[in-house]
């Protein structure tokens, strides 16, 4: 069995992080930018993350124990107004080589264990309708649909997607119904 872990991205993970991105823009069907991004701009990304928000490298760990970078993951701002405080965005990115080994499904555990230990309310993900893998993966760990959104972006191969969203609540009620003072409905 294949063993993942993972750590916090630095700006000296600018060159990983965005080579992995650069191919799945390239291969299309998981983004919606059509162009790969440069080195400068994923570096600005990274450093946009400040907490309770975070950029991760995930790793595979070879049997000489040398670590080799397999994806990454964010947890970002879902809306930039202070009420939607709590509520974040997912994505993860799996290298194409190790698609399908189990990476994000370990990526996807590790950004919703981070959530809730970064206290996060709810956790969404906005994935093409088409992308049936990243879909089923959401729905597995029990995020509802909420919504779509048809004919909304373009990849970068030129072809159109509907956009599918989805949403988990993290924060379970206390006894009184409310969660950090705020009522509940």
């Amino acid at each position: 069995m294949q063993q993942f872990r993972y750590r916090l991205a630095t700006v000296d993970d600018v060159a990983v992080i965005t080579d992995i991105y650069n191919e799945a823009v390239m291969a299309g069907g998981s983004t919606a930018d059509t162009v790969p991004v440069t080195y400068e701009a994923r570096r600005r990304w990274i450093e946009s993350h400040v907490d309770p928000y975070a950029v991760f490298v995930f790793e595979t760990i070879a049997g000489d124990g040398e670590a080799e970078e397999v994806g990454f993951g964010a947890i970002s701002v879902f809306y930039d107004r202070p009420g939607y405080d709590g509520v974040c965005d997912l994505a993860y990115y799996v290298t194409a080589r190790w698609q399908r080994r189990g990476v994000g499904r370990f990526a996807l555990r590790t950004l919703l264990n981070e959530c809730r230990a970064r206290a996060m309310r709810k956790a969404c993900a906005i994935i093409f309708s088409d992308n049936t893998a990243s879909n089923a993966l959401v729905e597995s760990f029990g995020f509802e649909p909420f919504g779509e959104m048809p004919e909304a972006a373009y990849d970068s191969r030129g072809v159109l997607h509907d956009m599918s969203y989805w949403c988990l609540d993290l924060t379970p009620l206390d006894a009184k119904g409310a969660v950090e003072g705020i009522a509940r409905r």
